[in-house]
């Protein structure tokens, strides 16, 4: 009888899709299928269902909310756009405390956590853009939660991978959000969101299979924001990676003083293994102790730590 009773509740039960750690090279692909650009064009890739789409905000930000067949919701960040106000997200790279408050405009304010240590640092650009898109997103999670869904992907390319990361974590922090969903964490082709230490914050809350960084070595954009490299660790294709030569061309002062900039990235200081405070990166970070301190600055930023 008892038998008898507990598959009656679990039938009353809304059903729930069960993600599996690890990376999935199949899930991976499909969630590259996503449109990226405006997920209401054209016929929704096989296994999904469109659910919403945001307003552009911020940065020319914009998300989507997908629904796979088993289940799984998936949060899909947009990437960059061809617009100047959309790559100024990438160029504001000002580093901020991975816990505080930032002033979107006159009348809003964004409090964030996105680290458990206060040693990490985060990309202020892209910590304004999570800014504009995190309150339409908890909505739209709260709402699907109480539809029964407690799987969640959590996917951007690009500069959508690098905000993915943050959104990661601030769903992670966020004190009010169901401790019992599930979250799955994809950023493809991401460029580095956080310094070492927050890095080491995403890999303890994603740990276990939970969260993916996927780069090409063909690709530069997830060596920027530059940090720990000198120069002659660029892949082929990053702009930067000719640098040299061409400031040999250079005659003026200011040649001058980039040639000897330059030449100080590329003869390296032996430091301990700490890593400072100001330096990118990101769960997969080239744990090395040989980089240059004048390869990085300290910038200050307007953000109010709590």
């Amino acid at each position: 009888m008892r038998w008898l009773l507990s598959l009656l509740l679990l039938a009353c039960v809304p059903s729930m899709a069960q993600l599996r750690s690890g990376f999935d090279p199949a899930e991976y692909a499909s969630l590259l299928k996503l449109p990226q650009r405006d997920s209401l064009f054209g016929e929704p890739p096989p296994g999904f269902t469109f659910v919403h789409a945001s307003k552009e905000a911020g940065f020319q930000n914009r998300w989507f909310l997908w629904k796979r067949n088993d289940g799984v919701a998936v949060i899909v960040i947009r990437g960059t756009v061809g617009s100047g106000e959309s790559w100024l997200a990438n160029f504001y790279a000002a580093m901020i405390p991975a816990k505080g408050t930032l002033r979107l405009n006159d009348s809003t304010t964004f409090d964030y956590r996105l680290a458990g240590r206060a040693d990490a640092y985060v990309h202020v650009g892209w910590t304004v853009s999570l800014g504009h898109l995190a309150p339409d997103i908890v909505q739209q999670v709260r709402e699907q939660y109480a539809k029964g869904v407690r799987s969640f992907i959590v996917f951007g390319h690009s500069q959508g991978g690098a905000i993915a990361f943050l959104l990661r974590s601030y769903l992670e922090y966020l004190p009010d959000m169901p401790k019992d969903i599930t979250w799955k964490t994809y950023c493809s082709a991401a460029p580095k969101p956080g310094n070492m230490f927050y890095a080491y914050d995403f890999d303890h809350i994603t740990r276990n299979g939970w969260g993916y960084r996927v780069v090409s070595a063909e690709d530069w954009v997830p060596e920027t924001p530059l940090s720990l490299q000198t120069v002659k660790d660029f892949n082929a294709v990053n702009p930067f990676a000719g640098l040299p030569g061409s400031l040999k061309k250079k005659s003026s002062s200011c040649g001058c003083t980039a040639k000897w900039s330059t030449t100080k990235c590329r003869a390296p200081r032996t430091v301990p293994s700490a890593v400072h405070e100001n330096t990118w990166a990101t769960r997969s970070i080239n744990y090395r102790r040989n980089f240059s301190r004048n390869c990085s600055s300290r910038i200050m930023c307007s953000a109010t730590t709590t």
